[in-house]
């Protein structure tokens, strides 16, 4: 399935990159979510409901044609044959630190990731332009943060919550778990602080952040729901003003 939305978005992302780059500075750009997470906090599950809460709905116009951007994304990025090497990397958004990453590049095992995270912005900006993507992860919230017509979500739970979830998610033992769940988060905010100087956990950053250990999936999902209506009416609004 991946592999189809992967050609499906270089098809339409080729044939209408200079429209994309003109809905991107104005108001009729198609929605787009994007959702941050502390590692197990659910991010996954809550892109996949909201694309079923959306096939669900009776507004096509807004609703239809939305796809997940994760693995994907890292795909799109991989097409590329100086990155396809560091698809591993990607899928779990490894952000090594700069040290790290200077000998890592001495022996010959990865190339510089501040370049590799620049093609993923740029592919990341290209998916939030062209709309109805819901794209999880790698700084999405920052690097679309000028773009009037997105979403940002942060998913935060508790730390244990977090290991058990994880540990069923991809069958790992709990000291595996919690040594993932730990790198993960560092390498997050590492990855957000280095190329944004911004705090990955500072609510600020987004327009709602949510406890999954207390916040239900539905509540979640039939509050972006109603949010999308609101920003869509907004949005025809301002351009019956504008004409």
């Amino acid at each position: 399935m991946s592999q189809v939305i992967v050609e499906r978005y270089l098809k339409a992302h080729a044939a209408d990159a200079k429209a994309a780059a003109e809905r991107e500075r104005g108001p009729r750009a198609h929605p787009f979510v994007t959702i941050s997470r502390q590692a197990g906090a659910g991010g996954t599950t809550l892109a996949e409901r909201l694309l079923e809460a959306f096939a669900e709905q009776e507004d096509r116009d807004l609703f239809d044609g939305w796809q997940v951007f994760d693995r994907a994304l890292c795909e799109i990025v991989a097409k590329d044959p100086n990155y396809r090497h560091s698809i591993d990397a990607l899928l779990t958004e490894e952000y090594p630190s700069r040290t790290a990453d200077f000998f890592r590049q001495v022996i010959g095992s990865t190339i510089d990731h501040g370049v590799l995270m620049d093609r993923v912005f740029r592919v990341v900006r290209s998916l939030a332009a062209i709309g109805k993507a819901i794209i999880i992860g790698r700084a999405g919230s920052q690097v679309t943060k000028d773009m009037p017509n997105g979403l940002s979500l942060r998913l935060v739970s508790p730390e244990e919550r977090r290991i058990q979830h994880l540990a069923e998610l991809e069958d790992l033992t709990e000291r595996k778990a919690r040594s993932e769940v730990r790198k993960r988060d560092e390498s997050r905010a590492r990855l957000l602080k280095a190329h944004f100087n911004v705090d990955i956990n500072d609510p600020a950053g987004y327009d709602l952040t949510w406890n999954t250990g207390t916040c239900t999936t539905e509540e979640m999902v039939d509050t972006i729901v109603t949010m999308l209506r609101h920003r869509a009416t907004r949005t025809v609004s301002r351009q019956v003003m504008h004409h």
